[in-house]
């Protein structure tokens, strides 16, 4: 057995690297990660002498004040380029560049969809998107009956300022908006941009949430030389110590203090800080206190996860970094009819032949004829790619693809995202970085705030507001 350590963080994503980072500073702390490398879902690995960034593409939201104070206060920094738009999207005949430039994109949209109240909608989306991220006097820890009150009234600020956007679908919001007069086409498109972010669709979320999926472009957005997975090689080097190629296999409460256990080894902890999932991470104890708290949430469990497919091109391609085809019909034995791709850059020694293809789906359906739908749904997605990019397989060198169960394989999770805030679970029902079982938080995309590296990282603030 080891010696007591503050604190044992379980999952090297955002979440986890983050609060390792932070807590490394003043106390002994130790990071478990299953993988050789850091990053979880935002991770880069190798495969047959080419990298490959394993889901998340893009570094987004950096001009935000949480994630980018982190970064400066930590001196954390590496090499990236800033993008004029977040993605170029292609539905029918029709192509809309996400600038982060409110001028231009209002050009972008307008000559794909046309409509006489853009301007007002889309500077309403950017207002709500300025002013909900300069708010920073909430914090939420449902611990307790009393934190959980006072934490509802710290978010008066955000109530008063967004209530009227709160308790409406924003798909209801938006036909009224658009004077029920939008056309089906440009609604799919505004479909479709809700899934990136908010993991729904305008008919499940409220406004306010498609309101910050829908702005996201607005925020700084970047592409990261070396993969996703070199900013975390410099996180690495504020941790304090990072225990790599270690899988955590139970973690068993005593009094006061909690023992993890993995293949090799014991350590004793005083907190624990977990990064896997809110669903996953009730395989990992067995009190009875503990397990209850994780089962209340098993029902918010959206089971959406993501089939990824990874393309190695023989010689760069002159193509847009990110693109998002959207098709006529689902895509088969998915969810979506929407296709992400992701490009490395030309200068990009390690990415550049690299491609990165993602889709919705649901978990669930990939438990049987597992082989059958990757072949089926790999092949539909290259016709695609060859009939919008002009993409064809002899220009291709290498290709294969991730499930569910890959995913669960190497990164422990089989869903993807976080969980979909609407005015059923508006506050209450999201978990808190905060538990009530004394020296266990939270933190990752299926917890407070939301999923992405600016939801994670508002987690990760609340977390350091209660533990500071």
């Amino acid at each position: 057995m080891k010696k007591a350590i503050d604190f044992g963080i379980i999952g090297g994503g955002i979440g986890g690297c983050m609060s390792a980072v932070l807590l490394s500073k003043k106390l002994t702390t130790i990071l478990f990660e299953k993988e050789s490398y850091l990053g979880g879902c935002s991770s880069t690995f190798k495969r047959s002498g080419c990298f490959f960034n394993t889901g998340a593409t893009t570094f987004a939201g950096f001009n935000n004040q949480v994630l980018r104070n982190f970064f400066r206060k930590h001196q954390i920094d590496f090499k990236k380029k800033r993008l004029d738009f977040a993605l170029c999207v292609k539905i029918k005949d029709k192509t809309v560049y996400r600038y982060e430039d409110f001028d231009k994109f209002i050009d972008s949209i307008n000559s794909a969809f046309y409509h006489k109240k853009n301007l007002e909608f889309w500077k309403l989306i950017f207002e709500i998107n300025r002013d909900f991220y300069l708010i920073d006097d909430y914090f939420y820890d449902s611990a307790n009956f009393i934190n959980n009150i006072k934490s509802i009234y710290s978010f008066k600020t955000i109530f008063f300022k967004f209530y009227k956007y709160l308790f409406v679908t924003a798909k209801e919001f938006i036909s009224k908006f658009f004077d029920n007069n939008i056309d089906s086409d440009y609604l799919n498109f505004l479909d479709n941009q809700c899934l990136i972010v908010a993991q729904a669709k305008t008919d499940e979320i409220n406004f306010l949430t498609s309101a910050l999926a829908l702005g996201y472009h607005f925020q700084q957005n970047y592409y990261i030389y070396g993969g996703m997975g070199a900013i975390f090689d410099e996180m690495r080097k504020q941790i304090l110590i990072t225990k790599t190629n270690t899988f955590v296999q139970k973690i068993k409460k005593i009094e006061d203090f909690f023992i993890i256990h993995t293949k090799d080894s014991s350590y004793e902890v005083k907190n624990i800080i977990l990064n896997s999932t809110i669903f996953d991470s009730i395989e990992l104890f067995e009190d009875k206190q503990t397990v209850n708290y994780f089962k209340k949430y098993q029902k918010l469990n959206s089971d959406i996860g993501a089939f990824m497919l990874y393309l190695e091109l023989k010689q760069h391609l002159n193509l847009e970094h990110h693109y998002q085809i959207i098709t006529n019909d689902t895509l088969p034995f998915t969810i979506s009819n929407s296709i992400f791709v992701s490009f490395g850059d030309k200068l990009d020694d390690k990415l550049k032949n690299s491609v990165t293809i993602s889709v919705h789906i649901k978990v669930s359906d990939w438990e049987e004829e597992y082989e059958y739908k990757k072949i089926i749904l790999s092949n539909y997605i290259l016709t695609v790619l060859h009939e919008k990019l002009n993409i064809s397989n002899d220009m291709i060198k290498n290709s294969f693809c991730a499930t569910p169960k890959t995913f669960k394989k190497f990164i422990n999770r089989a869903t993807v995202g976080g969980i979909p805030v609407t005015k059923d679970n508006l506050f209450y029902n999201i978990p808190s970085n905060i538990t009530p079982i004394k020296g266990l938080y939270l933190v990752g995309d299926t917890t407070f705030a939301s999923q992405g590296w600016l939801g994670v990282a508002m987690g990760v603030r609340n977390l350091e507001k209660r533990l500071s």
